[in-house]
C-alpha cells in the first residue's frame, strides 16, 4: 500500500511540475510565422489576401528565411505570387526578444523581435520611418 501511495505522490508531482512548463508566458522563436498585420510610423497598413500570404520560417540556429507575396491587383482578378525572398539572422537578447537582421542584396533592415505566445511583433528604422510587422505563429 505505501509503494502505491509513494508511486502515487511522485506521479503527482512529475504531473504539476510538467503542467506549470507548459504555462508559460514563452514561446519558441522557431517555426513558420504568418504575417497577420503592419504598420508604418504608426498607421495600419491595409493588407490584402496576397500579403497575407507573406510568412517567415525561423530555425533553432539563429537563421531563416522571410517570403514575400505579392500582386498588382488586390481585387483577386490576379494571381497572387512569391515575389522575392529574404534571409534572416537573429539571436536572442534577453527573454523572448531577439535582434534580427533581415537581408538580400536589395533590401537589409535590423530590428528587434519581441516574442509573446504566438505573436511575433518585428519593430525596426528604415530612411526614417517607422516599421512595425506583426505575425502568427502557424
Amino acid at each position: 500500500m505505501k509503494n502505491i501511495l509513494y508511486l502515487f505522490l511522485a506521479v503527482t508531482i512529475f504531473a504539476c511540475s510538467s503542467d506549470s512548463d507548459g504555462n508559460s508566458n514563452t514561446s519558441s522563436v522557431e517555426g513558420r510565422w504568418n504575417l497577420s498585420s503592419s504598420s508604418n510610423n504608426g498607421i495600419e497598413e491595409n493588407l490584402n489576401y496576397c500579403d497575407l500570404e507573406t510568412y517567415i520560417e525561423l530555425n533553432n540556429d539563429g537563421s531563416g528565411l522571410g517570403y514575400v507575396y505579392y500582386t498588382d491587383t488586390p481585387d483577386n482578378s490576379e494571381t497572387c505570387g512569391l515575389d522575392f525572398t529574404f534571409d534572416i539572422t537573429f539571436s536572442e537578447t534577453s527573454n523572448n526578444v531577439y535582434s534580427m537582421n533581415w537581408g538580400d542584396n536589395d533590401f537589409n533592415v535590423t530590428g528587434t523581435a519581441d516574442v509573446n505566445n504566438n505573436i511575433l511583433t518585428f519593430n525596426y528604422t528604415d530612411e526614417g520611418e517607422y516599421f512595425e510587422s506583426n505575425f502568427t505563429k502557424q
